[in-house]
């Protein structure tokens, strides 16, 4: 854990100034359904969760007597669950079922929350519990209960795989199971349900954010063809990335009576699904062009832009309506993946029609102005609520809605103009003597170099009241956060960004325009650069320098890389500080996961830095930190001796490489060093790329090792933190013979190749005739009889094949043995 605080203490961080996010949606009655399971422990956990979150967002959905409902009529749902009483003989009346299979009063499950999550509990436990006893696998015990307490329409297995809405609420209530974050936020287990077995081919249209259309097939982004309905092309005539499925000809009018110049902004007062599927009932005598899922966007199109959908009443004739999944009155609907879908299907409408982007409703006040259509003149406003438009009584899509973000979104922003100086004026577009142009909108960002704050003084303003705007953010674009807007002769006066940074935005209507504004700004920096850089090396073991400068206030950097252009660097904030020793406190940037660890023979480079200053230092290379030791014994210890802890960043190599030596044995008596993160590696051989022997951390002690040749390697490797008391260790060596172990009977003894490898032969010369045993044995005192008979005076020699008697690598005694005397050579296989 020391690893991680630190990384989160020294690392730079970046944040977003501004980003629009999806509303959290909390469960208020996480008690009752947690009651729920208690008493029906059979029923999968969630299922009432994802019910509840499709239908309602967890609101109690009531009702006022006479309240006016959905703008199209959809039929009214109640409760948490988000159940039909009246389904006008199109919807399924699903609340009087619930209220038969559970023996709920249908005002009980109406008017208490906590009731209303029981008896759809009792009445999905009932269901589910007759198609459990029958089906094998869960999803589909999951969907046919599902399916029969829909309110939806066409419940049976035949029409499902032809209904898009039916599917589509399914699709919602299974993706809620098989998530992630509603798992772990409101506590059931995620499912892992295979969504694309259960819907076959319909899957990747239920699923899709964006589709590309032609003629013959569908396409998403990563090329997979799909269609909804084998028999026919799921198509939008008009905008590629929606799926087509058209409402009822009963429920539109062929053709426009007026060319299209509007775009109408609903909601629906209840589902997508639910919305798709009313547009097929004839006596709903309703529709809309488009239809746009809540939880990622998706949309689907209904009714042709080239014919008159019925969704705005008199104003039909000439605008394009978009209904959005959810409730006016709630929150939690409007998410980013809905206004970013929808702002791209508006675009494209305007683009058809020749709809100027700059006419969509963005004003502070348009939120609450519900009946008060004649705030917005039908010739400026063209994309606006449908309670914007004339002779309406709906007021949808009611205060929730983010009319700025949608017209940042729908017309995404520019700047007109960077202003750099540290001081300047700054006008309208009309300059200090002239008017600002109607349909205008233009940015200007003032951003100094090395400034810390801006300050911007108006010394006149008027523009159109309530109906020109000029915003300020503190930052370099409109997502920074909003210092304020202002209108009419309300002057903004004196305005600080204190980021150092500042944008204004402006935008006009169509008509009326004014002087505009004289205004000039200053701005503040108190930057003072870092000077007399140096650099102080370590000594070794310790690789690393100390760096050292004079002169860093708040929000400077030391930078260190390996790349002269510094494409990746290894960062740590030094404010206020006059040096940092290295090793130690080096994140890289900009993911902050890893600490730089110096290594041998490297040439490093450095910086002081601000983001838009800097001060290079002077490079430095980093030192071999190696020894070799030709003795045949001695001791050796890590860097802080018998008695201290090695230090940080270590990287060295010890070598022990005895004259004339056959093997090197190393004996450690004491061995401690920080689990996992300091380490010993022991090498067969002269050099570290010879043959691993082992790699040591923790106290798992090496114990005793040997060589199989004349050296042995260490190297020893520390991070920059945690330092222990190291290793002691021991080591002796065995010498090769450079003369034979001869005696009067025997002399002229020989080995080659020694070191052997797979064979090697014995040569030697007996005085007399007689008996000749020889022996191999090995460090652990076994015998191997290699020869044992009758042999006349003279030369002899033995063929040893080591591969045929298995020989382990080694050191091997060769004993030759006489009835006059004895002698020996030593073996190595190697």
């Amino acid at each position: 854990m020391k690893k991680i605080a630190s990384i989160t203490a020294l690392c730079l961080s970046f944040f977003l100034a501004f980003a629009k996010q999806d509303p959290l949606v909390l469960n208020p009655y996480k008690a009752s359904f947690d009651k729920a399971y208690l008493l029906y422990p059979e029923l999968p956990k969630g299922v009432l969760e994802a019910v509840a979150f499709t239908n309602s967002r967890f609101h109690h959905i009531t009702h006022q007597p006479g309240e006016e409902g959905s703008c199209m009529g959809l039929p009214k749902a109640y409760g948490v669950m988000g159940l039909t009483l009246d389904g006008q003989n199109y919807f399924r009346n699903n609340l009087l079922e619930v209220a038969q299979l559970s023996g709920y009063s249908k005002e009980d499950i109406i008017n208490d929350p906590e009731k209303n999550i029981l008896a759809y509990a009792r009445a999905f436990n009932f269901i589910y519990s007759i198609h459990k006893n029958i089906d094998i696998e869960l999803s589909y015990n999951l969907g046919h209960t599902f399916t029969e307490l829909s309110e939806l329409p066409n419940g049976t297995d035949q029409v499902l795989a032809e209904n898009f809405a039916l599917s589509t609420q399914l699709y919602e209530y299974l993706s809620f199971l098989n998530s992630d974050q509603y798992s772990a936020l409101y506590g059931f287990p995620k499912y892992n349900i295979d969504l694309e077995n259960y819907f076959g081919a319909n899957y990747k249209v239920l699923s899709a954010k964006s589709i590309t259309v032609s003629s013959d097939e569908i396409k998403n982004n990563n090329g997979d063809v799909y269609r909804y309905d084998p028999n026919n092309n799921v198509q939008s005539p008009d905008y590629g990335p929606a799926i087509w499925n058209p409402a009822s000809s009963c429920n539109y009018s062929s053709g426009r009576s007026a060319s299209v110049t509007a775009v109408t902004i609903h909601d629906v007062e209840g589902s997508y699904a639910g919305a798709i599927s009313w547009f097929q009932n004839c006596q709903a005598s309703v529709s809309a062009h488009y239809v746009v899922r809540s939880s990622d966007g998706q949309i689907t199109q209904m009714v042709l832009e080239s014919n008159t959908a019925w969704h705005v009443g008199t104003e039909n004739s000439y605008t394009v309506g978009i209904e959005h999944e959810g409730y006016q009155s709630q929150t939690g609907w409007y998410t980013v993946a809905m206004y970013t879908a929808s702002a791209a299907l508006t675009a494209d409408i305007c683009a058809s029609h020749n709809i100027s982007l700059l006419r969509t409703g963005f004003w502070p006040w348009l939120p609450t102005t519900y009946y008060n259509q004649s705030s917005i003149p039908g010739s400026c406003c063209k994309v606006k609520g449908h309670m914007h438009f004339p002779n309406q009584t709906h007021n949808d899509p009611g205060p929730n809605w983010d009319w700025d973000y949608y017209y940042k979104l729908i017309d995404p922003p520019s700047v007109n103009s960077t202003l750099t100086t540290a001081t300047g004026n700054f006008y309208d577009s009309g300059g200090p003597n002239n008017n600002y142009s109607d349909d205008e909108r233009s940015i200007w960002t003032i951003s100094p170099a090395n400034a810390t704050s801006v300050t911007l003084t108006f010394s006149s303003f008027d523009v159109e009241n309530t109906w020109d705007y000029v915003y300020i953010y503190d930052g370099p674009d409109v997502w920074s956060p909003r210092i304020g807007y202002w209108t009419g002769t309300n002057s903004p006066g004196t305005v600080t960004a204190n980021s150092g940074t500042m944008t204004i935005e402006f935008r006009s209507d169509c008509a009326t325009n004014s002087t505009g504004w004289n205004a000039a700004w200053t701005s503040s920096s108190n930057i003072v650069l870092p000077t007399n850089l140096a650099v102080t090396q370590n000594t070794c073991p310790q690789i690393g320098v100390t760096l050292n400068w004079n002169n860093s206030g708040a929000g400077w950097y030391v930078d260190v890389s390996d790349d002269p252009n510094f494409g990746t660097f290894y960062n740590k904030a030094v404010a206020n500080l006059t040096n940092v020793a290295c090793p130690g406190g080096f994140c890289d940037y900009p993911n902050c996961t890893t600490y730089l660890k110096f290594r041998p023979n490297t040439t490093y480079y450095w910086r002081i830095w601000n983001g838009s200053s800097e001060t290079n230092g002077t490079p430095f290379t980093t030192p071999v930190c190696s020894t070799t030791d030709n003795n045949c014994s001695g001791t050796i210890d890590d860097s802080g001796g018998p008695s201290n802890s090695y230090s940080g960043n270590e990287d060295y190599t010890y070598t022990i490489s005895p004259t004339n030596a056959s093997s090197v044995s190393v004996n450690f008596s004491a061995f401690d060093l920080e689990t996992n993160f300091d380490s010993l590696y022991i090498y067969d051989g002269a050099t570290i790329n010879a043959p691993l022997i082992g790699s040591y951390t923790g106290t798992n002690s090496p114990g005793n090792i040997s060589s199989t040749g004349g050296s042995v390697t260490l190297h020893f490797i520390s991070d920059p933190f945690v330092n222990n008391t190291g290793f002691a260790a021991t080591w002796s060596c065995t010498q090769l013979s450079t003369g034979l172990s001869e005696s009067d009977e025997l002399s002229q003894l020989g080995i080659y190749p020694n070191p052997a490898g797979n064979e090697a032969d014995l040569h030697y010369l007996l005085k007399d005739e007689g008996p000749v045993k020889v022996e191999l044995v090995d460090m652990l005192g076994r015998e191997l009889i290699l020869s044992n008979r009758q042999q006349a005076g003279g030369e002899h020699a033995l063929h040893i094949d080591i591969n045929a008697l298995a020989l382990a690598k080694g050191l091997y005694d060769v004993r030759i043995i006489t009835s006059k005397g004895n002698a020996n050579i030593k073996l190595i296989v190697k």
